[in-house]
């Protein structure tokens, strides 16, 4: 009786654990679920072809390699959306005045330079005036922005812009990086390209240069960064003599990505199944045929329309860029603001090629093949400079061109030659040429105003209207968006019905990336350090997280 009972205590105890937690089980009302989230850390590596120099803003702009690095290092009053609109990045707010002449920046009090040192108005000054001293040694298209700007600091955190004209892309001029005062300040413009400072910055950006060699730069995410905080703990840039070395690294895992891809190139990684080939198109960069004219074959609407519509832009690209390429059709890029849906489209129509080129009178009146009007044959030299791409597009288009009754040769020409020879004095009929411009805003003046027609201009095509000119400067000097888009929205309605620009294609940017390498995306692209712009969404690691019905969570 009494080894019978010794036993009943503990079975007794555990049968009522197990009711227990019987009951409790069936007792919670709150299921729970987990989710897999992006965490910080991890370092990403990155192949480059080239080195840095000037891994300065003001100074960057004939090596990619440096524009990157700018990019991730340094920050401007202004940034650009991927929607082309311009907002605030240093500054906190801005001010306009009502003739569109002054421009007063509040920046923002929270902001420290990566050695500790505070931002202030002070670092905005020196860099505008460092780029308007006689003796800068950087790009003469900045110089040339920023040439009859005043700036004046008005307090440590208030900065003023005095324009000598209204100019409403100022705001996208804003977006210039910003030198520190304090580390440079005392250095001449003439000997800012040979200090250390070029190789080990100081910026306000995400990242903070922590080695810098002839091997590699190790970038370190900024710890008191204001804007969102990156994931990856750092990034690390190897650099290679050419693309062959670049790739022959990725391939054996010593890199994690690698852009600036060729057609090839990026064809041979997509069966790749380690990597994610990431491609957008570089908008910057705008493959188009200059019509001149001014000259006795191009004068006449009727036969620039024929040429656009005897183009097949679609096989152009697949012979000349191997497929990567997305076709043109406006003067403002796509995914703009400014970006006009509804203009005349030039599909390939040869059909009404030649019937836009009989209406106007070019016939083959004599059998042999050419058109001609008035004794003048409807032939031309297609000009093009000498690489091997722009030589195989302008053949393609020379053939399209003959099979409508045109004759065309097409010439090549070294680039000095090319550009000096040729494209300055306007001395040709039509140019097979890129047209290149890293903004977003969609003002297209320096290229087809009337003004910019003459020898020092870069309106090439010698485009003279009186109504194009009255909306390029009318949407200059509009700082009302709205406004401004309905200015270009005409401006291209006009242009496209002129077409004193055959507009073909844009060339795609080409970026493999290890597969383990998650949340990239590239955005809109002006150039390809804009693949940086959401480099805060990159991650290598990922975190546990408990979640129920009503969002509350709990990481494991």
């Amino acid at each position: 009786m009494g080894s019978s009972l010794k036993w009943q205590v503990p079975i007794a105890a555990i049968g009522f654990i197990i009711v227990a937690v019987v009951l409790a089980s069936a007792t919670s009302s709150t299921p729970q679920r987990t989710l897999e989230l992006p965490a910080a850390g991890g370092t990403y590596v990155e192949g480059v072809v080239g080195q840095p120099k000037y891994i300065n803003p003001i100074l960057s702009h004939l090596n990619p390699v440096d524009v990157d690095l700018s990019a991730l290092v340094f920050s401007g009053l202004m940034k650009v959306a991927e929607d082309g609109t311009v907002v605030a990045d240093l500054a906190e707010k801005w001010e306009i005045s009502e003739d569109g002449k002054v421009y007063v920046f509040q920046l923002r009090k929270d902001i420290e330079w990566h050695d500790g040192f505070p931002f202030v108005a002070d670092d905005v000054v020196f860099t505008v005036r460092a780029i308007q001293d006689p003796s800068y040694q950087g790009n003469p298209a900045m110089a040339e922005l920023w040439k009859n700007v005043a700036v004046d600091k008005m307090s440590d955190t208030q900065v003023r812009f005095t324009l000598k004209d209204a100019y409403a892309p100022f705001l996208e001029n804003a977006t210039l990086g910003l030198l520190p005062s304090h580390v440079v300040g005392n250095i001449s413009s003439k000997d800012l390209a040979g200090v250390r400072f070029n190789v080990l910055p100081v910026g306000t950006g995400p990242y903070r240069v922590l080695e810098s060699s002839l091997k590699e730069v190790v970038l370190e995410n900024n710890p008191d960064y204001y804007g969102e905080k990156p994931l990856l703990n750092r990034l690390r840039f190897r650099f290679y003599p050419d693309a062959k070395a670049a790739l022959a690294a990725l391939r054996i895992d010593e890199v994690q990505g690698v852009g600036y891809l060729g057609a090839e190139e990026a064809s041979a990684l997509r069966t790749d199944k380690r990597l994610s080939l990431y491609s957008a198109p570089e908008f910057s960069k705008l493959t188009l045929l200059i019509l001149n004219t001014k000259s006795p074959v191009f004068g006449e609407k009727a036969v620039r329309q024929a040429v656009a519509y005897a183009i097949d832009r679609q096989q152009l690209i697949e012979v000349a860029a191997g497929g990567q390429a997305v076709k043109a059709d406006s003067p403002v890029m796509p995914l703009s603001w400014a970006y006009n849906r509804d203009i005349k489209k030039y599909e390939y129509r040869p059909a009404e090629a030649v019937r836009l080129l009989d209406s106007a009178g070019w016939r083959d009146a004599d059998g042999d093949g050419i058109r001609e009007k008035e004794n003048q044959k409807l032939s031309f030299i297609l000009l093009t400079n000498d690489k091997p791409q722009r030589i195989k597009a302008a053949e393609e288009i020379s053939r399209q061109l003959i099979a409508i009754g045109m004759k065309v040769e097409v010439q090549a020409a070294g680039w000095s030659g090319f550009v000096q020879d040729f494209l300055v004095p306007r001395f040709f009929h039509a140019v097979l040429a890129e047209q290149w411009s890293p903004n977003f805003d969609p003002d297209s003046y320096q290229f087809w105003h009337s003004s910019q027609a003459r020898q020092g201009g870069l309106n090439f095509a010698m485009w003279t209207s009186r109504q194009a000119d009255e909306l390029l400067e009318n949407a200059r000097r509009n700082t009302n968006l709205a406004e401004r888009a309905k200015l270009y929205r005409d401006f291209q309605t006009l242009f496209a019905e002129e077409q004193p620009g055959i507009l073909l294609y844009f060339p795609v940017f080409n970026y493999a990336v290890d597969r383990n390498v998650k949340g990239v995306r590239l955005g809109t692209l002006a150039d390809p350090s804009h693949r940086f712009d959401h480099i805060a969404e990159w991650y290598l690691r990922t975190k546990r997280v408990v979640v129920d019905e009503q969002g509350r969570s709990k990481e494991q």
